[in-house]
């Protein structure tokens, strides 16, 4: 497992503790059961998340965490507090980010109250591709010429992005 990805499994099972806490103090103050969270990540993120990508693509490390977040106010205030001592923070503009069509999420953490997907791979770099072209340029290149990712031309061309933007 990469740096990254243990890193990430850390901070998911920490998070998890934390509700599994929260649930409990809950249910012993007779309050509102806290309902499962959802986080799926997108973005960077996503990408360091997933070891064959993080082999096969030079990625740099992010210091933000993009995602979607389903949860308690109070599972995302833990959560914030978890990211900033691993040195991370929690991007509060992740609903920004555009996801493409097609997009698919996988399961990479599940818990009694936690759940963690991330966006697939190729979607993060479409996404990457037509929406920050620029940024990303060292990136897209080194993805389509990997040729581990066969739709992605295709994928950022139907979604209005320029192939010479990557030449």
């Amino acid at each position: 497992m990469s740096e990254a990805g243990r890193l990430l499994q850390e901070i998911f099972n920490e998070l998890s503790l934390k509700i599994a806490a929260l649930a409990h103090e809950r249910r012993r103050e007779g309050l509102l059961p806290i309902a499962k969270a959802k986080m799926q990540l997108l973005g960077q993120m996503s990408l360091l998340a997933n070891d064959k990508v993080s082999m096969i693509l030079s990625l740099t490390q992010t210091g933000d965490m993009d995602a979607l977040l389903s949860m308690d106010e109070a599972v995302k205030s833990e959560l914030k507090v978890i990211l900033r001592r691993q040195g991370l923070v929690y991007d509060e503009d992740s609903y920004l980010i555009w996801i493409p069509p097609q997009a698919k999420f996988e399961k990479l953490f599940e818990g009694d109250y936690l759940l963690v997907e991330s966006i697939d791979p190729e979607s993060a770099l479409v996404s990457k591709a037509v929406k920050a072209p620029e940024k990303n340029k060292l990136l897209i290149r080194q993805a389509i010429a990997s040729d581990e990712f066969p739709t992605l031309v295709d994928r950022i061309l139907e979604n209005g992005g320029r192939l010479e933007d990557f030449l």
